[in-house]
């Protein structure tokens, strides 16, 4: 038996195909949550008199975003641990930990209703959520070879992104229906054939030796590899768009504007189908036909118009189809910037470069920390109204062109 599960993970086809079928349950299950838990922590500060009573509390808005931005800090630490801990006891029962502690977290937060309890269950399962990603990253590049990266990234990327698709739905039915409880109760379940395929394929995995890295890169480093950066800087500026979307556009969507959560169930999934449509052409071609950089240059474009549109989209059902046309737009611009600039990152680091990983995973708690905290600071200007921060957005991402654009092209 054991034989068995050497030979399916001992080629790059068989480990993608692992590690793709692991990936599937494991983007349901975020699928599942993240766009409903920036709602859940407002709920939850609001249904707690001790809480919403608190003069910090008293706009559960802001507060959310410092929710996030506390998981973001307690993210980054994990992260700059993670070489270590690989080191200590490997990337498999690494792994095997952090997916049985995701459970609890996850059956924890279906079981209470009290904020007191929910915001630290969040910022642990937040925290956990990214270094999961990080150890898929590990495996990934252990098995796949540079001149397929674009492929094997495109694949993978395009395996999570069809996962993707129906949770956002089915959570927001389950909401409106049933409340927040069961739709954690029901990722934790999603998890649980991981743990199957994880301890059946995965525990004969060889670690290599796992470099460290500094909290933030150094100037020599920076200089030494400036493609490194370039690219880490657009991982960035994607992920501070998904972090302002996550947060602010389900508020913006549900108590500004009144869509109810089916609607934006039903809207969200029609909108994140480029993620499954464009990831593998879209490796193909950067692997074969033109690079990366001209893709990052189109895809920051389209997240940015869509972003100046969203302030200026009516409401009600004759507006429906907007919606989710200017969301497909925008994810079909994020979902190019995902897949390249995944695919020029890791074309230039191998299996070894942990520490370089763990920059690339710290972009998104970074981005969650920088975009919450700027959000609250514009709270703070009372002649500011809700929808302008997805101008604002707009404007961030036309500045963050200036990276790909700098970028020396792999074609």
């Amino acid at each position: 038996m054991d034989d068995m599960f050497k030979k399916a993970v001992s080629s790059e086809r068989g480990a993608l195909i692992v590690l793709s079928t692991l990936m599937f349950f494991f983007s349901a299950q975020v699928s599942l949550t993240i766009y409903v838990d920036s709602s859940f922590l407002k709920d939850a500060i609001m249904g707690t008199p001790s809480l919403s009573k608190m003069e910090i509390f008293e706009h559960p808005e802001n507060i959310v975003g410092g929710i996030y931005m506390l998981a973001s800090m307690f993210t980054i630490l994990a992260l700059y641990l993670a070489p270590r801990v690989l080191r200590l006891i490997g990337n498999y029962r690494a792994t095997l930990l952090a997916f049985v502690a995701h459970i609890v977290m996850l059956l924890l937060l279906s079981a209470t209703e009290s904020g007191w309890f929910i915001i630290p269950l969040f910022v642990i399962e937040a925290a956990l959520m990214s270094l999961l990603f990080f150890n898929f990253d590990i495996f990934l590049e252990s098995f796949s070879k540079d001149e397929h990266t674009g492929v094997v990234r495109g694949v993978f990327l395009t395996v999570g992104s069809i996962s993707w698709l129906l949770p956002p739905m089915i959570a927001g039915n389950i909401v409106e229906n049933y409340g927040y409880s069961l739709v954690y109760f029901s990722a934790a379940t999603i998890l649980v054939p991981v743990i199957i395929l994880l301890v059946a394929y995965m525990r004969n995995f060889k670690d290599l030796a796992y470099d460290d890295a500094p909290l933030l890169p150094s100037h020599s480093d920076v200089s030494k590899n400036p493609d490194v950066w370039y690219g880490l800087m657009c991982a960035f500026f994607l992920q501070f768009f998904y972090a302002w979307m996550i947060i602010y556009a389900p508020i913006f969507l549900h108590d500004h504007l009144g869509f109810a959560w089916s609607e934006i169930g039903f809207m969200l999934t029609l909108a994140l189908t480029p993620f499954v449509l464009l990831p593998s052409p879209l490796g193909w071609l950067a692997d074969n036909v033109m690079g990366e950089k001209e893709l990052l240059v189109l895809g920051f474009l389209l997240m940015a118009v869509t972003s100046f549109l969203i302030p200026h989209l009516g409401v009600g059902s004759s507006a429906f189809m907007v919606w989710v046309t200017v969301l497909f737009v925008g994810r079909s611009g994020a979902a190019t910037v995902e897949s390249m600039a995944e695919t020029y990152f890791f074309k230039q680091i191998d299996g070894r470069n942990a520490g370089l990983m763990g920059y690339f995973r710290r972009m998104r708690p970074m981005a969650f920390i920088v975009a919450a905290l700027l959000a609250s600071v514009l709270f703070q200007f009372h002649w500011f109204s809700f929808e302008m921060l997805f101008s604002i957005l707009g404007m961030i991402m036309l500045f963050a062109l200036y990276f790909p654009l700098r970028l020396k092209d792999t074609k």
